[in-house]
């Protein structure tokens, strides 16, 4: 007679369905990582952008948490927490509320309609809308609920469709001081067709792409501005095309960038700066 303690037995079951059950269960029961503060720096872009169709690149945490990369075509699809995210974002930054706190700036309207990324990661949620005015974009923790906080940025485009080369940040926050966890969301031009975030350690996190935006999200990275995080751009046939230190600001990139008549638009005014990028909307 068989123990009831013992593990069921797994000679009828394939090697690879028994590893599978073993790594679910192990995952189950894992405790999750303390959260820490979260420390937020927002970075101010500059573009045209017109969001028509509302599209939104989505990643859901299911409570197995097992990543679900999901193409929301609209904010129909949203999870529970991604639509709080998003109304809290929109409520932080209504024409009325930017309108007091600055006054002499010309307010960014937008609506659902302007959704370009949504990502969700645990208790952690990105957004990101754009529209031919500008844009706004925040990282709202803890949605929905008492603990609810976050941060956010909104922005006119005062240089029209011109990107400092291949990509443009416009968010990032992170967990800690130095690194810890980051959420960044931006733009990019046309050539690029896939973003990474090199950590410096050995270690990756694939950026989502979705109409010309992109959104990125880690989880447990423990990046270290130490090890020089950089965002690596690559085109259409894998090649790299740009590779820029995630923690370093627009205005301290090493190039310059100058628009269509040669004037300079990014970067310190030195020598040798290269063509800004405009912005191209991928299908």
């Amino acid at each position: 007679m068989n123990d009831i303690l013992d593990l069921p037995a797994e000679r009828d079951l394939p090697p690879e369905a028994a590893h599978a059950m073993r790594a679910r269960i192990v995952g189950s029961v894992r405790p999750r990582p303390a959260r820490t503060a979260r420390l937020r720096a927002a970075v101010a872009g500059v573009v045209l952008l017109a969001v028509a169709s509302g599209a939104a690149a989505v990643v859901w945490d299911r409570p197995d948490r097992s990543a679900v990369q999901v193409l929301a075509m609209g904010s129909g699809e949203f999870s529970p927490m991604l639509r709080d995210a998003a109304e809290r974002c929109l409520r932080w930054n209504s024409p009325q509320r930017q309108a007091r706190q600055n006054p002499s700036e010309q307010p960014v309207p937008v609506s659902l309609a302007d959704l370009a990324v949504a990502m969700e990661r645990g208790d952690r949620a990105l957004v990101l809308f754009m529209n031919d005015v500008g844009y706004a974009t925040c990282d709202v923790e803890w949605a929905g609920t008492g603990r609810e906080s976050g941060g956010g940025v909104t922005e006119p485009w005062p240089h029209g469709a011109w990107l400092p080369g291949p990509v443009q940040r416009l968010l990032l926050t992170s967990t800690e001081s130095d690194g810890g966890d980051v959420s960044v969301s931006g733009r990019i031009s046309g050539r690029v067709h896939r973003l990474v975030l090199d950590h410096g350690d050995g270690h990756a996190t694939a950026a989502r792409l979705s109409g010309g935006a992109f959104g990125l999200m880690t989880s447990d990275a423990r990046l270290k501005a130490g090890n020089a995080p950089e965002l690596v751009s690559y085109d259409a046939k894998n090649v790299e095309i740009d590779r820029r230190p995630l923690f370093q600001a627009e205005d301290q990139l090493e190039h310059c960038y100058v628009g269509p008549n040669g004037k300079r638009i990014y970067g310190k005014p030195t020598s040798g700066c290269r063509p800004a990028e405009k912005w191209g909307r991928q299908p």
